[in-house]
Parts: C-alpha cells; sequence; structure tokens
C-alpha cells in the first residue's frame, strides 16, 4: 500500500509539474485491431506521424500482431542519420524486455527478405536526434542483412552523433525472441537459442563453432564500439554497447525498415512485447523474468 500511495503522489506531482519525467514501460499482446498509420487510438506513438513523415505503409494491430511495412524507397532504415518507421513508448531508466517476432517478404511470410539490410527489431532512441549529426540510439534486429556470406542475420548496432557501428551475426530461422536491457550506461542483447533451450547473449564470433555451424561475426567499423575487442580465431567475446550520453528517458520501439529497396517488399511482425516487472540491477538480471519463454509457441497463433 505504502509503494502504490508514493506511486499515486509522484503522478500527481507529474501532473502538476510537465518538466518531471516518469515513463512506465508498457507489455502489449497486441490483441486489439488498430490501423496506426489512421486513427491510431492505441497507446504507442509512431515517428513522423505529425509531419506525415512515418515511412510506412502499414503500421496495424491486427489478428493478435503488429505488423510493419516500410515504405518502398532506397534508405529508408536505420543507419547514422537515415531512418525509417518506429513504433514507440517512451521508457526512462533500466530495463529489460522481449520480442517475438518473424521478418520475411511482404507478401511471402515463409521466405527471408532480401538481403541488403531488410530487418525488423528493436530500436532504443535518444529522442532529441534531428536526424542532422545528432542521433543516439542503439538497435538489436534480424532479417536480410548480406555480409560476410550470410544473408540472414541478427544485427546489432550503436550511433554516437549520428556515426554507426554494426555487427552482424547469422541467424537460423524467421521467427525469433529478441531480448534488450538497459543497466545504468550499459546495454545487452540476447536471443532465444533453440539448440540450448536458453537465452544466448550476442557475441563476437571468430570463426567458431556456434551451435555445429563455423560462425565469423562482421562488422562495419569500431570507431564508436572501444567496448567490444575481436577475439582470437576460433575464440569468441560477448558483445555489449557503453552508451553514456543517452539520456534516462529513452524512445522504445519496434520497427521494419529497408536499406536497399527489394521488388518482394519486407515485413516485420510482432507477436508481442513484454517488459520484465523487476528492474534489473546487474547483467545477470537481464534473463531473469524470461527464463520459461518456449520458442515452439512463437506465433502459436498464426498468421491469417
Amino acid at each position: 500500500m505504502r509503494f502504490q500511495f508514493i506511486l499515486v503522489l509522484l503522478m500527481m506531482l507529474l501532473e502538476m509539474n510537465g518538466s518531471m519525467v516518469f515513463a512506465m514501460p508498457f507489455s502489449d499482446e497486441f490483441d486489439d485491431d488498430i490501423n496506426l498509420l489512421n486513427n491510431n487510438i492505441s497507446q504507442w506513438s509512431v515517428l513522423g506521424i505529425d509531419v506525415m513523415d512515418e515511412r510506412a505503409t502499414d503500421i496495424a494491430m491486427s489478428g493478435g500482431f503488429l505488423t510493419v511495412i516500410p515504405d518502398s524507397f532506397a534508405q529508408n532504415a536505420w543507419f547514422e542519420d537515415e531512418y525509417g518507421p518506429l513504433v514507440y513508448q517512451e521508457v526512462t531508466g533500466d530495463f529489460a524486455v522481449v520480442i517475438s517476432l518473424r521478418v520475411t517478404q511482404e507478401e511471402d511470410i515463409d521466405s527471408p527478405p532480401a538481403s541488403g539490410f531488410n530487418a525488423g527489431g528493436f530500436v532504443i532512441r535518444d529522442p532529441a536526434g534531428t536526424h542532422n549529426g545528432d542521433e543516439n540510439w542503439v538497435m538489436y534486429n534480424m532479417g536480410g542483412q548480406g555480409q560476410n556470406g550470410v544473408n540472414y542475420a541478427r544485427e546489432m548496432k550503436k550511433t554516437v552523433n549520428s556515426t554507426s557501428n554494426l555487427y552482424l551475426t547469422e541467424q537460423v530461422g524467421l521467427d525469433e525472441y529478441l531480448l534488450a536491457c538497459r543497466v545504468g550506461d550499459e546495454f545487452y542483447f540476447f536471443y532465444w537459442a533453440d539448440a540450448i533451450g536458453a537465452w544466448r547473449q550476442e557475441a563476437f564470433y571468430n570463426e567458431f563453432d556456434v551451435d555445429g555451424v563455423i560462425t565469423t561475426t562482421w562488422r562495419n567499423s569500431d570507431s564508436v564500439t572501444p567496448e567490444i575487442t575481436v577475439p582470437g580465431v576460433n575464440q569468441a567475446a560477448p558483445m555489449y554497447f557503453d552508451h553514456p550520453t543517452m539520456p534516462a528517458t529513452l524512445q522504445l520501439g519496434v520497427m521494419g525498415h529497408t536499406w536497399n529497396n527489394s521488388s518482394n517488399g519486407i515485413r516485420a511482425d510482432f507477436d508481442f512485447i513484454r517488459f520484465a516487472v523487476n528492474t534489473p540491477q546487474t547483467q545477470q538480471d537481464c534473463t531473469a523474468e524470461f527464463l520459461n519463454i518456449d520458442n515452439d509457441l512463437i506465433f502459436s497463433a498464426g498468421f491469417e
């Protein structure tokens, strides 16, 4: 009761003082039927909707999914000052959050999108960015990436003042659980590894055996990621992003984007987003509330 009283008091203070920030994250099973581009009555915000710059042909909840289909033009994607669609909420402080998603061609949900950085997943962004040399965000996604001889991959990306470093690692399967976690200035990322039935932290692999596949992580640069080091041959090193310039309150959202336009298009379908109830205090807390997620149940409602 005491905690509830304090919470109510803080919310009252919010109403009286617009300068205070107290953004509570909310989970969503996407059970409503809402067109977020046309009469958005959800709790979610769409980046650019106030100036008709949503960069998407479809952002809608239907049949238990949130679907994001980006407009078909080159570089409609998140890299440096370039940006794509983003459906977000504001979140303050540390968090652990899981999404389930499938990233495919627009019309054929059993086929991967064309390579060339056509992907879907998380963007976690400083709201102060104006796409003019001042963008700060982190990303965790998967899709058709097309580097290092791998066409379908997960991607970690860190952007500091509109300079982006990205890391690609082979992804098996078109659907996945992805987990993002903030503890202080550090951002951690995990995916659900079917081979071990558990969460696995993203790592930099150098000709390393991952579940029977020799895997090497590809990167474009290390100019803003000194916290990540390349391991020796046949070794692996865990990856995370240290981003101290990120403010307390962020735009935390999901997206589908296309860097190299494809005639087959791309779609990202999200089954749910779920936040941990307890704020993580350490990296070890990031996955603590999601240990019972069963990957066999992903998209159990099926596509219509």
